[in-house]
């Protein structure tokens, strides 16, 4: 019927498969016909019939072939029917949030990621190799298909809260609640925090995800600006005053799309103003991790009476690693759990054994001071390249992944990122990060990705041309 190929990589059972799977496509095996036993096609390839059985099971739940009681294995007949109505799931790359978040997460390989927000995958594949699930499925601590507990793992909350007493956060494992990374804690705390018509202050530029999040809560979002040493103060209070908001949402340390990192002087006045007007602060530090050296985080100075604290490792360990969680005080965290329980109902064990296996033993810390000397590097000299090509940065400094560039004010934004889009380049537009439609002749860049000739080569003549 056909052969194997016993030197190859391939196993048996994959080879089976695909053979089959070929002859039918190729009408060799037309619907209907009867395969050979089990016993006669293990003696025709040289295989083991335990080997063959794998293969048939794997061709019946794929819908190639049908088993038949007391008959054997037969090509499934195979159904017509209307082809589907094409769909285009994502629409111009440079216009629209979803679809700039869709691209960041499936754009093809051959595409430059200059506006993506996630690190290279082989960086990744270096905190989470082969050997962190192989310990994982020999420890006898974990068991990664059991359910998990609806506020998450105790072991991982106890790894947590270590690393938050290192930063200075006086917090315990009773204070954490994990989550599907800081998406569905901000979705959470949405829920419990606001009501619609509330006013929300947020950073501009900020994170153009949480803006989608919140106008889907139907709360009036009240920019607030954001410079290098972090948001303008005069304009805080003067928002605080006009508008007694519910909730302020920053970053305080290394700042998605700037880079740039609020000093002590700013988080002071703003834990006062908060004391003085009543709101929360929701602190995302996703990438607080790539800040080098001491870092004062508002959480630290706070001790949670006024600051929910957002964390996730999905930045750093892996897009697919969705695990994340919130600090926050006793009341607030029997609530959180209680919302996660009517959302998803619990989290993920496999995930969270990852997570907590990456951190146990100095893995992840190894992996984000390695990662922090690429960034540097990269960052550098991306920057200077990208300065080269046209880019301007108003402000010196900076750390982690992203650079804040400005085109010249003649260039057309966003007409240069569809163009890039369709030359295999991502760019991010910087108006998705202003919740006022501001920064418009702005771009976020991945400082990992955006020393690539082919980008640097399209903006130059891009911008040389407007």
């Amino acid at each position: 019927m056909f052969e194997l190929t016993r030197n190859s990589e391939v196993p048996l059972v994959d080879q089976i498969c695909e053979r089959v799977t070929q002859l039918v496509r190729h009408g060799q095996l037309p619907a209907g016909t009867r395969l050979p036993s089990i016993r006669r096609l293990a003696r025709q390839v040289g295989a083991s019939p335990f080997t063959v059985v794998d293969a048939y099971d794997r061709l019946v739940a794929r819908g190639l072939l049908e088993s038949r009681a007391g008959r054997g294995f037969f090509v499934t007949q195979r159904r017509l029917s209307p082809p589907l109505v094409a769909v285009e799931a994502v629409g111009d790359a440079g216009s629209d949030a979803l679809a700039l978040a869709r691209l960041c997460v499936s754009h093809p390989a051959d595409v430059v990621a200059a506006g993506s927000g996630f690190l290279p995958e082989n960086w990744l594949l270096e905190a989470t190799s082969s050997s962190v699930l192989t310990r994982l499925a020999r420890s006898r601590r974990a068991r990664p298909w059991e359910p998990c507990p609806p506020q998450g793992r105790g072991e991982l909350r106890e790894q947590i809260a270590a690393r938050l007493v290192q930063h200075g956060i006086a917090a315990g494992a009773a204070n954490i609640v994990t989550t599907y990374g800081a998406s569905q804690a901000f979705d959470l705390l949405a829920r419990i925090l606001l009501a619609p018509g509330d006013a929300v202050l947020v950073e501009d530029p900020g994170y153009f995800i949480l803006f989608e999040q919140l106008r889907a809560h139907h709360v009036h979002l009240i920019p607030v600006p954001r410079h290098a040493d972090g948001p303008d103060l005069d304009a805080l209070e003067a928002a605080c005053r006009a508008h007694r908001p519910r909730a302020f949402f920053m970053q305080t340390l290394v700042h998605n799309p700037t880079g740039y990192s609020a000093d002590p002087a700013h988080c002071h006045r703003i834990l006062s103003l908060a004391e003085q007007y009543g709101f929360a602060i929701v602190e995302d530090d996703v990438y607080g991790d790539l800040y080098d050296g001491p870092a004062v985080r508002l959480a630290q100075i706070d001790g949670l009476r006024h600051v929910i604290y957002v964390d996730s490792y999905t930045k750093l360990i892996g897009p697919s690693v969705r695990v994340g969680y919130i600090a926050a005080d006793a009341a607030l965290v029997t609530r959180l759990v209680e919302r996660k329980v009517l959302s998803v109902l619990s989290g993920s064990t496999l995930l969270e054994s990852v997570v907590s296996e990456v951190l146990d033993g100095g893995r992840y810390k190894r992996h984000v001071e390695q990662t922090r000397a690429r960034l540097a590097r990269m960052r550098r000299d991306a920057r200077a390249a990208l300065e080269l090509a046209g880019i301007r940065f108003e402000a010196a400094g900076g750390e982690g992944i992203f650079l804040w560039g400005r085109l010249p004010d003649a260039a057309p934004v966003e007409e240069l990122v569809s163009r890039a889009w369709q030359h295999s380049i991502l760019l991010a537009s910087g108006s998705l990060f202003s919740p006022s439609q501001g920064c418009r002749q702005w771009l976020r860049f991945n400082a990992a990705h955006s020393n690539s000739p082919p980008l640097l080569q399209f903006l130059r003549g891009a911008l040389h041309a407007a």
